[in-house]
């Protein structure tokens, strides 16, 4: 009997108990990979006795690997990575978007939600293949599938020319791409789009879209997108017009366009167009920038973030599920149903109970104003060649 025992214990490296290792993968994951939308931590861990441990799964950059198998180490482990660091068996680990708006879903499914989408000649990093369809990440490090069809890849030597190259980026809310010969129409564009100069031709500027197409667009509706990301500011006053702009815009759930926009996604094009690229849903945005109490609206200023909870019953720290932008005078321009302008005051024509019950906190993101889901894009590794 007692041999039996032991072969056993042999079978099963060993009898000693198996150690928390768990913890400390959760602990990692909560320091360094809070949010799946915004980070793969996909970490399955295989006790081998004798503190010994095989990771498996995936996990999106090869830092969290190592501050994992680190953290693993200094808790007395021995390690044996077998993590996928992503991107993984993919055609290509950059591209830049060829529409005007590129659908960004949850699964590669047009009958999945649309979860956000990425303006045209934008980056995107690309993490797998399935089909028709790459998972990949936006500059606001948000998480989602896109055909292949609506991108065109990059190797990095040919992002680097990219981020190297002449640019301009359309600061008109909309327009058209056009031929240089007929005038006709090549593609619409939005505001946000970046494309890579060819020449300069009176009031036109000629273009050249990501997948090689050419046309011209309207030199007064673009800017230079070197000496525009350097001089585009958050301010509260350009933070207002930017949003004002946008009045009587349709809200479209995941959008992030003037072609059809939700709550988070219309602050995310409007700090953008301000030079500042935020995280993307409301409940991330409400993580950044300096908290503000919404309790007195005379210590709000223009600009503010303010955030809402779904119910006036929900306790105070209930999640987040919508953003508008403080206008002054007790006033907020939101997206919910059209982009309007609602006040906190109950005796304004425009008055919103509902939002005046379930505003929950404040956040002020300043000029100069830098860190994760903040990242001014003059300092965007994903924009520029010199990061």
């Amino acid at each position: 009997m007692p041999l039996i025992i032991a072969a056993v214990c042999l079978i099963t490296a060993g009898c000693e108990e198996e150690p928390q290792f768990e913890e400390v993968i959760e602990n990692v994951r909560l320091a360094h990979a809070p949010d799946a939308r915004e980070n793969v931590f996909d970490v399955k861990a295989e006790w081998l006795g004798r503190m010994k441990v095989r990771l498996k799964g995936e996990v999106d950059n090869s830092s969290l690997e190592s501050v994992l198998v680190d953290s693993l180490h200094e808790a007395g482990f021995q390690v044996t990575s077998e993590l996928d660091v992503l991107p993984v068996e993919t055609p290509w680990p950059w591209a830049l978007v060829n529409l005007s708006v590129s659908n960004i879903r949850s699964s590669p499914s047009h009958r999945s939600e649309l979860v956000t989408q990425a303006l045209m000649g934008n980056p995107v990093r690309v993490l797998r293949e399935r089909g028709s369809w790459v998972y990949v990440q936006t500059p606001d490090r948000y998480l989602g599938w896109a055909e292949k069809s609506a991108l065109t890849g990059y190797d990095q030597d040919d992002f680097d020319k990219w981020k190297h190259s002449a640019r301009i980026i359309f600061t008109e809310t909309f327009g058209y791409i056009r031929d240089k010969a007929e005038g006709n129409i090549i593609s619409d564009i939005t505001a946000g789009a970046i494309l890579s100069i060819n020449e300069r031709s009176g009031n036109f500027i000629g273009v050249t879209l990501p997948d090689g197409r050419s046309g011209i667009v309207n030199g007064e509706a673009a800017a230079c997108f070197e000496e525009w990301s350097a001089f585009a500011l958050p301010t509260g006053d350009r933070i207002l017009e930017t949003a004002l702009k946008m009045k009587g815009f349709p809200y479209l759930w995941g959008g992030t366009s003037p072609k059809g926009i939700d709550c988070s996604g219309f602050t995310r094009i409007v700090w953008f167009m301000n030079g500042m690229v935020i995280a993307r849903d409301a409940s991330l945005q409400a993580r950044h920038g300096s908290p503000v109490d919404t309790s007195y609206p005379e210590e709000l200023e223009a600009g503010d973030l303010l955030f809402f909870r779904t119910s006036a019953d929900a306790p105070p720290d209930s999640p987040v599920t919508h953003v508008a932008i403080y206008k002054g005078n007790k006033e907020y321009i939101h997206a919910a149903g059209m982009v309007a302008v609602n006040s906190l005051d109950s005796t304004m024509d425009n008055y919103s109970a509902y939002r005046a019950k379930t505003l929950q906190s404040g956040r002020r993101i300043e000029p100069g104003t830098e860190g994760p889901g903040m990242v001014p894009v003059k300092e965007h590794p994903w924009y520029w060649h010199n990061n």
